[in-house]
């Protein structure tokens, strides 16, 4: 088996720049001579002995009188600066394909030396015995959801630098405007949150999501939406409506004016100029999992570098699950760790919608007693908002949302009142104040 420079460097750098982007797990076992380059087995000796704590660039020289040799020196020297201002396009990978080659080097070197050994002792047992730890330990680092063990009091300085960067930084978290005056004034949105919408079927689940995607994106962010029940057609039909505020009948069978074709010409050739993009993927229900999005993700990622910065999912039911278990209840929990899991991997926020079950059909008002068979779906979550309706609301155009719980904040408000237009896709007319935001995020085209 063999590492690629490229894997090695893209390895290295992350280190060298203090991106944290490396498994401390990684580091305990690793060795220079598991790398290629000769000034990479040298830099990594030097980390290893100073703990894997960074140093600046400027301190290179300081450290690189330790070689006699002046022409190696020079040689280290420009390909250890490098490392400093590379840009990191791939760690994800390179530190999982370090992680698979310091196993396979683990096993490698178990099996030659157990041999040794065992040609000295002649003790079977014993050979067995180390054989089997060091897959055992190989095992361990294949592992990627295995144990981490942290200390509190060393992990001090660290948090306090975390907190220092979010406070005078806040691009590094921005927080999500869901452009609902009565959310917005009561909640923060910011990754890694995992936001439920709990409805019965047929109670705008899909149509609520969609708003939050166009809010998202008018504010700024990049949106990823996953479409389990509904095709892509019908996702962009609704968005038409929605960003146009034409009738969704009439837009989606073309039966618009010369004059409503001229708007919407124009606002796509203004949004195509954005930043800022809205992508759906078309997943299978019961059939794709969160990790069939994170590899789509990570291949798109690789390709192109777009990458979201909030995800939204449609919904949480259809998702399958990464592990089989024989009761539903015991699935809708494995999916929901799923994409808590996914959420803190790739350090965004999720919003989703969930289905009651049967008796939420007919009831006014849902509660927690409504929600689906799995208790992890209130655990993995950080926030349950019920879409509720009454049959009198319905007639006037009026949709509630009701916030059940949320873990990082206090419920102020417990009913939201929404003024709706179905026709145009438009949950609460309020909504399209979130223009207000896309003029100064994105530059207007002059006319």
């Amino acid at each position: 088996m063999r590492i690629d420079e490229k894997v090695e460097a893209e390895f290295l750098a992350s280190i060298l720049q203090g991106r944290n982007a490396v498994d401390t797990e990684v580091l305990n076992v690793l060795e220079p001579g598991y790398f290629t380059v000769e000034s990479y087995q040298w830099i990594t000796k030097l980390l290893k002995e100073r703990e894997w704590k960074p140093f600046a660039v400027g301190y290179l020289d300081q450290e690189l009188l330790s070689i006699p040799d002046e022409q190696k020196r020079s040689q280290h020297r420009i390909q250890i600066s490098r490392l400093y201002d590379l840009e990191l396009t791939f760690i994800e990978d390179a530190s999982k394909k370090f992680r698979e080659y310091i196993s396979y080097c683990i096993v490698n070197s178990t099996i030659r030396l157990s041999a040794e050994n065992f040609s000295r002792s002649g003790r079977v047992d014993f050979l067995l015995r180390d054989i089997g730890k060091g897959i055992s330990d190989a095992g361990d680092l294949m592992d990627e959801n295995s144990l981490e063990l942290v200390d509190y009091a060393e992990g001090y300085e660290k948090r306090q630098e975390i907190r220092r960067i979010r406070r005078d930084d806040p691009t590094t978290n921005p927080r999500i405007l869901t452009g609902i005056p009565g959310l917005d004034a009561q909640f923060r949105i910011k990754a890694p949150m995992i936001i439920d919408f709990m409805a019965p079927f047929k109670r705008y689940k899909s149509i609520v999501l969609n708003a939050m995607g166009f809010s998202s994106l008018l504010q700024g962010f990049d949106v990823m939406q996953v479409t389990y029940e509904n095709s892509v057609e019908l996702q962009f039909d609704r968005y038409d409506s929605m960003f146009s505020g034409l009738n969704f009948a009439r837009i989606a069978n073309m039966l618009i004016t010369p004059e409503e074709k001229e708007m919407l010409d124009r606002m796509f050739e203004w949004m195509r100029t954005w930043r800022s993009r809205l992508k759906v993927i078309k997943a299978e229900p019961k059939k794709t999992t969160v990790k069939d999005i994170e590899e789509k993700l990570l291949r798109v990622a690789d390709k192109t570098g777009w990458r979201p910065e909030i995800e939204i999912w449609d919904y949480l039911n259809l998702i399958n699950p990464s592990k089989v278990h024989r009761e539903e209840r015991l699935e809708q929990g494995q999916v929901v760790w799923d994409l808590k899991n996914h959420a803190d991997k790739f350090n965004v926020p999720i919003i989703e919608a969930s289905q009651t079950k049967m008796e939420g059909v007919t009831s006014d008002r849902l509660d927690m007693s409504h929600r689906g068979k799995s208790i992890d779906i209130s655990q993995g979550i950080n926030m349950s908002i019920a879409i509720d309706q009454t049959q009198q609301e319905k007639d006037d155009g009026i949709i509630v949302l009701s916030p059940l719980f949320a873990r990082e904040s206090k419920i102020t408000i417990p009913e939201i009142i929404l003024d709706s237009d179905i026709s145009r896709m438009q949950v609460d007319r309020s909504l399209y104040k979130m223009w207000n935001h896309a003029v100064k995020v994105h530059p207007y085209l002059k006319s």
